[in-house]
């Protein structure tokens, strides 16, 4: 809801109109030069503008950058991910996780997923860390995401326990279907 009323919103729109009329008309003389300068500011801020857009969509991470992240860096990736797929109430962590790094909601369950950036294979600890840290925060089920791919132990562990897996490929459809989600 706006905090202004249309009327409030014409009372100030009013005197401007009067003030930039009442500059026109004293300098009509130079009135095609303010023209060409108004335009010029205009154009300016919408190139601005495009130029923001285009930095802001070329800061998003692609995933041949993700090798060269951190961490904590990795998981706020992930974290946007999950938003552009369709999860809600998307949040990390604290520092000492107990083994879930994010939070998020979508389709009426509550998950705990553990963010792996890791240079080799991800191991059945990763897999341990999500499912005991699940009740700790009132999760319904985990997710574990990595840069990697997971040992085989890893695989039938997280079976077992009803965890999903999503790897370097997983990671790269998440990516690429920003909006149709991949998974779930």
């Amino acid at each position: 809801m706006s905090r202004h009323s249309r009327s409030q919103s014409n009372d100030v729109l009013f005197p401007i109109v009067i003030i930039v009329g009442a500059a026109a008309w004293t300098h009509r003389a130079q009135l095609v030069h303010i023209a060409y300068i108004a335009l010029g500011v205009l154009g300016c801020l919408l190139l601005l503008r495009l130029c923001w857009k285009f930095v802001v969509n070329r800061h998003f991470a692609r995933p041949h950058d993700i090798d060269s992240m951190d961490g904590l860096d990795f998981e706020r990736y992930v974290a946007e991910l999950l938003r552009k797929n369709g999860f809600r109430n998307v949040s990390l962590t604290e520092k000492y996780d107990f083994g879930v790094d994010i939070i998020a909601e979508k389709g009426g369950v509550r998950w705990g997923i553990q963010a792996k950036r890791y240079p080799g294979l991800v191991k059945a600890e990763a897999i341990r860390q999500v499912i005991t840290g699940l009740r700790l925060y009132g999760c319904d089920q985990a997710m574990v995401i990595t840069n990697s791919t997971y040992s085989a132990v890893a695989q039938r562990l997280a079976a077992g326990n009803d965890c999903v897996l999503v790897d370097r490929a997983g990671l790269k459809r998440l990516n690429n279907t920003s909006g149709r989600s991949a998974i779930l």
